[in-house]
């Protein structure tokens, strides 16, 4: 059955009164809102410090607290949380045609000239992400190891890198404990207090505000430097303090940030389209600068991050992450000598019977991502209501999550130290070559190696040692992801599987090692890798990009095949039970976000869900120039449909409808009547059209494959007119419909997302 035609009836004779009344008597559409125009500008930010500072001079017994008011305020105004209503759709046709314009316009040199510029651009990203990671990796060094004591002859080198003899530990006793908490408790305060006051933007990984940007849409203040800049001394304030995060998955915010900056020095990126391949190459580079792994980068943006990813984005992602990545070989930031710092060495074979544990460490790791996604989406989602809020503050949470997590993190020494250190030494074998490292002396006070080189066995309460850490690392990740402090979960999720597989392999050597069952020699090691791998892979549900990060980063190619086996069951028991962490926090921070396949079934139309409240520009009711300037003035929309009566003609942009308006203005006079050969060099008549009958799984792929903004519903008349304008069905408004339950029928799944958003 045909939706109903109906379309409001406008005489073309009416008064002069009567034809600005009629620009309004239609309801806009909240989803057609630009969201440039809910923000305060740099000069009413300025006017209003201004107004407020004239008002502290006028009363001398409250200037001072008045004063703090004033400079304090516009903080809070420029830079909140993005939101539904604060984020706009990016039109990639739009975009795209603008470009070719341009390079038409200046012929072939410019287009030369934007070649080199591309890869000029992304080799900087690398540069500066490289740097970047440097301050962050030495700055983290220096500050967690003055949390233990202090390097008498140089106070600001880390324990690592103090000459010998001269490093002054706190010691194991009461003043150890007291100094490490106290200066912990401290700096995570810090970096909460900084974050949640002047840029609250720069919490978490950031990695689902990238996801939702590299999906076509623009989130304000996400990828600015004044993010940049408070995120990056916070991050270093975070992780020295001992929380349980890391710092690799806020380094691709942190690149998408140095990105969004330097592509304002070339013209040609100021275009959405442009900017979002720089986006994608910048995600590569980040991830290469925190782990050394330049083709696990690449394949991270194209597979977790990234919805388009075309050849030549490619490319420019492929230099960037060469580019960091050479230059964290040439620095050696690690100190080892290696590219990265879980580099490790083995020569054990792998049994057939291992591949056998290797499957049950992937099912356990996809059990444990499983629980850890449905507890810290709820644990934020609590945070979330207002009467949590009314109680505990982001800064107070942070301060409360520091002193639990460090008092209960101290009488464990797998979990007193930084987690970087600690997953090398479970990953590495024991070695009895002579000379002390970081990595041996850790093992040997974790009890996890004998002095003769050899792994320890099942005694000595190890196993229970490693249990208990995996456990108490895991309830301080549910609380701490999600707080105000900038914060990854890769290293935490690491440290996790690899306690989980250390005490797998623990279990088979004291109970079936050298057995028919189990031939050939466990190596804790090997087990630890491949469970730090399935835990990973079990909370963000990445496959292949994993086990190419986990080769990278260990170096240990003969164990792609179980990695690759951990990884896949991770996957298929994580998704069985509900999304990935990055998709559940895209829902729980209400962002919009379009995925290429959907687990709904369409029965709709899209006559059932269109817009049909439009604010449309008439020619046919002898527009003035004037009326056309009210209706400028009076909405705030990004642009306004063009109709001759009935008919549709096509689309002007706000931009375009301005400064045509300016031009005319000097030529013509207010009064004169706009005809359509006045118009017709603006409007845009090649804009997407869909009849109303027309199912909303072609809409759905119209928006995720053409990278559309709207669609124009028009309809026609039995023998009569064509293109008449029934409505309008906006990207947004197709997934607020599809959230809401409005429209499709979700398949028959346990869980996931869907029961999420309808227990939300």
């Amino acid at each position: 059955m045909a939706c109903a035609e109906s379309s409001p009836d406008l005489s073309p004779e009416v008064s002069p009164a009567d034809r600005v009344d009629a620009l309004y008597q239609f309801t806009p559409t909240k989803l057609g809102k630009s969201s440039e125009h809910e923000h305060f500008t740099q000069d009413s930010t300025f006017g209003a410090s201004t107004a407020a500072a004239a008002r502290c001079r006028s009363s001398n017994k409250a200037w001072r607290k008045r004063l703090v008011k004033s400079l304090q305020r516009p903080w809070r105004r420029q830079q909140l949380q993005p939101s539904w209503e604060t984020v706009r759709t990016v039109e990639l046709q739009e975009e795209e045609r603008n470009l070719i314009a341009q390079q038409q316009a200046h012929g072939c040199c410019l287009s030369w000239c934007w070649a080199i510029q591309n890869w000029l651009l992304a080799a900087s990203v690398g540069v500066v992400c490289f740097a970047t990671y440097g301050v962050i990796e030495i700055s983290v060094g220096a500050l967690s190891s003055f949390r233990f004591g202090f390097c008498q002859a140089e106070p600001l080198r880390s324990e690592e890198h103090c000459p010998k003899g001269q490093w002054i530990s706190w010691g194991a006793n009461i003043i150890g404990f007291s100094a490490s908490v106290c200066l912990g408790t401290w700096m995570a305060t810090a970096s909460a207090f900084i974050v949640s006051r002047f840029a609250p933007t720069a919490s978490g990984s950031g990695i689902p505000e990238v996801k939702t940007i590299l999906n076509g849409f623009v989130l304000p203040d996400v990828a600015t430097f004044r993010t940049l800049l408070i995120k990056v001394p916070c991050l270093i304030l975070a992780v020295a303090s001992g929380l349980s995060l890391g710092h690799e998955g806020p380094m691709v915010h942190v690149a998408v940030c140095w990105a969004n900056i330097l592509s304002r020095l070339f013209p040609q990126f100021r275009n959405e389209g442009k900017r979002q391949q720089l986006f994608s190459a910048a995600v590569a580079a980040g991830v290469s600068s925190a782990f050394g792994t330049p083709v696990g980068g690449v394949l991270f943006s194209l597979e977790e991050v990234s919805s388009n990813f075309p050849s030549r984005t490619l490319l420019m992602a492929f230099v960037s992450s060469v580019v960091a990545t050479l230059l964290l070989s040439v620095s050696d930031l690690t100190g080892t000598g290696h590219l990265t710092l879980y580099s490790v060495r083995y020569t054990v074979t792998c049994h057939p019977s291992d591949y056998v544990m290797f499957a049950v460490l992937g099912v356990a790791g996809g059990l444990v991502g499983a629980l850890f996604n449905a507890l810290n989406i709820r644990w934020c989602a609590f945070k979330a209501k207002p009467a949590f809020k009314r109680w505990i503050g982001p800064v107070q949470e942070a301060s409360i999550l520091a002193f639990v997590t460090l008092v209960s993190s101290w009488p464990l020494s797998l979990t007193r130290y930084l987690m970087a250190p600690t997953i090398h030494a479970l990953f590495d074998t024991c070695s009895d070559e002579p000379g002390e490292t970081v990595r041996s002396r850790l093992q040997a006070e974790f009890g996890l190696c004998t002095e003769d080189g050899y792994s320890n066995s099942f005694g000595d309460g190890l196993l229970t040692s490693l249990g208990f850490a995996a456990a108490l690392r895991f309830c301080q990740m549910v609380l701490t992801i999600g707080s105000a402090c900038p914060a990854g979960l890769f290293v935490p999720s690491l440290f996790i599987g690899a306690c989980l597989g250390r005490c797998l392999a623990l279990g088979l050597k004291a109970l079936h090692a050298g057995t028919r069952l189990f031939p050939n020699k466990v190596d804790p090691g090997v087990y630890s890798m491949v469970g730090a791998a399935s835990v990973l892979g079990g909370v963000s549900r990445m496959t292949i990009s994993l086990v190419v990060i986990m080769l990278e980063l260990t170096g240990g190619l003969d164990y792609v095949v179980p990695f690759m086996i951990s990884v896949l069951l991770a996957k298929a028991v994580g998704d069985s039970l509900n999304e990935g962490i990055y998709d559940l926090q895209i829902v729980l921070k209400g962002y919009p976000f379009l995925h290429e396949e959907l687990d709904v079934t369409f029965t709709e139309r899209c006559c059932d869900v269109m817009e049909t409240g439009l604010v449309k520009l008439d020619v046919k009711l002898r527009t003035r120039f004037l009326d056309i300037g009210v209706m400028v003035r009076a909405f705030t929309f990004r642009g306004f449909p063009v109709v001759d009566g009935d008919r549709f003609v096509g689309y002007v942009r706000r931009s375009a409808l301005e400064d045509w308006l300016s031009r005319m203005e000097l030529v013509r006079g207010q009064n004169e009547v706009v005809t359509m050969e006045d118009l017709v060099s603006i409007i845009d008549s090649t804009v997407m059209r869909m009849v109303p009958d027309a199912p909303l799984t072609q809409a759905h792929q119209v928006f995720k494959q053409l990278g559309c903004q709207r669609i124009f519903i028009v309809g026609s008349v039995p023998g009569g007119q064509q293109d008449l304008l029934r409505g309008i069905l906006t990207k947004k408004s197709f997934l607020k419909f599809l959230q809401d339950g409005t429209v499709g029928a979700f398949c028959c799944r346990t869980s996931g997302r869907a029961a999420f958003c309808a227990e939300a």
